[in-house]
């Protein structure tokens, strides 16, 4: 049994930077189930949305570790998990851009 633990911590120091996030924890016996960058242009004015959901094939791995990083340097955006996640098959994130700003994420989920 692995207690899980959510840490998320900002890459800078104002509020115009985006978000890292890292849930749960890698184990030695963990294996990547999905890498995937997130992406979506601005929209003038306006945040930005867009929602990831991890589809497996086959038979399915419990998720034991879930990393997102923001890839853009300034404006990031936020990703908030709305389903699933750590000890689940399945997770649906929502990413949500800063106002004016797009999205570009990369999300790593690991699992046993």
């Amino acid at each position: 049994m692995c207690t899980c633990v959510c840490v998320t911590h900002g890459l800078g120091g104002n509020n115009g930077e985006g978000y890292d996030y890292t849930y749960g924890a890698k184990l030695t016996t963990s294996t990547l189930i999905a890498r995937e960058t997130i992406s979506k242009s601005k929209t003038l004015l306006q945040t930005t949305s867009k929602t990831y959901t991890l589809t497996q094939a086959g038979t399915a791995k419990n998720i034991d570790y879930i990393n997102i990083t923001n890839l853009k340097k300034m404006r990031g955006a936020t990703a908030e998990i709305m389903s699933g996640g750590v000890g689940s098959t399945t997770v649906t994130v929502k990413f949500t851009s800063a106002r004016g700003s797009g999205i570009k994420s990369q999300i790593e989920i690991w699992g046993t």
